[in-house]
């Protein structure tokens, strides 16, 4: 018996531990996470995993992967026909589909053949699709996770393959081991070059950012030799576009704030500014040129010629002063152009720094403008955000086109709303729309506060939102309708409010002008009503939601729940109706 223990012992080591070595694809034991029970975070235990609504998901933003893992990019051929549910939440804004009366599953093949799409929202009750081209974590000021009762936020899953020695760049890892160059890392569960490096697409590998330049100062043909953005081919040298500062991440930008400005030129030979000197000497070599602009913060741009080492400073650049801008044609003279040292927009730090799109620039009133990240009314350097929009007239004021814009709804903040710039003088604020009949406005009472319908077609701004648009100066409101035979009529109130919610949204209006006649002043001091809150027995099968005096006597139906009764005194059967409010 002993000789047979000893043999069994002899023959331990070759027996297989293949359960306790790390798994291979098919290997790989069963999932133990995604879309398990749960009490807290602790219970999932993974990275970028949250119990959200009792369930392991991905956090909102992050896509789940087809190796059970979460990432927080996935290339567009590598999205998946699977969503994670995201229950009683939705994004607010960054809308590029909104149709209603559709299914689950009609809004998700929506979604599905749109390659733009990342993510929709769906509401059961009525049908309303909405889809977005952003997730949740690149729009977190619009993102309204588990307030949103009745709405379901869908995010699409990703086709993932892991890092291998060979195949590694952006692709996924568990952790520093699995990047194989020596200057990436794991990052967000993906293998990327470490900050202050960039991955050579040619070397596939990740070398010293400042040592990718693959355009700057090369020689060219035409701009399509340079083929990158603000970038041309310029006396046969690629350079950034005249009036663009070179950056330390081999971009072009037109703006640069002094702080990063750097010791270092663009030359543009044969050109020069003829105007707005700081500093004007003769004599000097282009060196001590250079110096003067360099220990001096107002410059940005200088001149020089050899002939008579003349040197012109200038507090502009060529973009700035474009009237004044001589280029290719001034003989002898050189222009240089600062270049600047710049970092990319984080959430948390975006304000003029570089962006390649405005999904980057996380303020609701910002944009990608020329490679940065820029506030369309002012930056507000106290709070560290941009100066907010407070009507479409404000909008107007920057030269905006009748769309979709972001205003600050009082103290409920930003939200997306259409503005009419053509309608009498423009900026108007549009609150109801009838143009299709493709929304039903048979709604409830919650429904009217909060709004519904598809902000480019047919919409109920909401009731809410109405009683917030008080303007300092007192409010207008306008409606305009037109018949089936093309007739159109307007109406004009100059002074128009929605008190409040404990007064069920009573109408205070006065004021009349136009040639619809007036048939809303009768409802002047009565509150708004619907067919579940009904005090007066006004609101019908053929009577929609309004402001009804007690008998019930108005000519005004633009809420009708049938969209061949839409009516308005003068209008009989209208096929087009808007209200519309701005500032006095």
């Amino acid at each position: 018996m002993l000789r047979l223990f000893i043999f069994l012992l002899s023959l331990a080591p070759f027996v297989s531990t293949k359960g306790t070595e790390s798994c291979q694809e098919a290997d790989c034991p069963p999932k133990t996470w995604h879309n398990v029970g749960c009490s807290t975070d602790d219970d999932c235990d993974a990275p970028y995993v949250k119990c959200y609504k009792r369930v392991c998901r991905c956090e909102p933003g992050y896509f789940y992967t087809t190796h059970d893992t979460c990432t927080n990019t996935c290339s567009p051929d590598d999205m998946q026909d699977s969503f994670t549910e995201y229950p009683d939440s939705a994004l607010r804004a960054n809308l590029i589909g909104s149709p209603d009366r559709l299914t689950v599953e009609d809004c998700k093949g929506r979604c599905q053949t749109n390659k733009r799409c990342l993510t929709f929202d769906f509401k059961a009750n009525g049908g309303l699709c909405r889809i977005h081209n952003v997730t949740s974590r690149h729009s977190p000021s619009d993102w309204s996770p588990k307030q949103s009762e009745g709405w379901t936020h869908y995010q699409k899953s990703c086709k993932s393959t892991f890092a291998s020695n060979d195949n590694w760049h952006n692709l996924l890892c568990k952790s520093r081991i699995d990047c194989p160059d020596t200057n990436s890392d794991c990052l967000s569960g993906r293998c990327l070059c470490r900050p202050g490096f960039m991955f050579n697409q040619a070397k596939k590998e990740c070398v010293v950012a400042s040592e990718l330049k693959k355009w700057h100062n090369t020689s060219c043909s035409t701009d399509d030799d340079c083929d990158a953005p603000y970038v041309t081919c310029y006396i046969r040298v690629c350079r950034c576009e005249p009036g663009y500062f070179y950056t330390t991440q081999d971009t072009c930008t037109s703006t640069c704030s002094p702080d990063d400005m750097q010791d270092s030129f663009t030359e543009y030979p044969d050109s020069a500014l003829r105007q707005n000197l700081i500093g004007s000497w003769d004599g000097l070599t282009v060196e001590a040129c250079k110096d003067r602009c360099q220990t001096y913060k107002p410059c940005l741009t200088f001149d020089f010629k050899a002939s008579g080492g003349l040197c012109r400073l200038h507090g502009v650049t060529a973009h700035d002063s474009p009237s004044n801008w001589s280029p290719k044609r001034s003989k002898g003279w050189t222009h240089y152009q600062k270049s600047c040292k710049s970092t990319f927009a984080t959430h948390d730090n975006w304000y003029n720094l570089l962006c390649d799109n405005k999904m980057e620039c996380p303020d609701p009133y910002s944009d990608c403008l020329s490679g940065r990240c820029q506030c369309h009314f002012g930056f507000d350097q106290e709070n560290k955000e941009c100066v907010r929009a407070g009507s479409c007239v404000d909008w107007l004021a920057k030269g905006a086109k009748s769309g979709v814009y972001t205003i600050d709804v009082s103290f409920r903040g930003p939200r997306s709303v259409w503005c009419d710039m053509d309608t009498a003088g423009g900026g108007w604020l549009v609150i109801q729309r009838r143009r299709d009949g493709s929304v039903d406005f048979n709604r409830s009472w919650t429904e009217y506060v909060n709004g519904f319908g598809n902000i480019s077609a047919d919409y109920w701004l909401g009731l809410d939102a109405i009683d917030k648009l008080e303007y300092m100066d007192g409010t207008r409101l306008r409606v305009d309708m037109v018949d089936y035979t093309g007739t159109h009529c307007w109406a004009e109130y100059s002074y128009f409010r929605v008190h409040g919610p404990g007064s069920d949204y009573k109408l205070s209006v006065s004021g009349y002008s136009g040639n619809a006649g007036d048939r809303l002043t009768n409802s002047h001091g009565y509150p708004f009503q619907t067919y579940d809150r009904n005090p007066y027995g006004c609101v019908k099968s053929y009577a929609g939601a309004w402001w009804y005096p007690p008998r019930c006597y108005t000519w005004a139906n633009l809420n009708s729940p049938n969209k061949f009764d839409i009516t308005w005194s003068n209008i009989n059967y209208a096929k087009f109706s808007e209200m519309k409010t701005k500032p006095t």
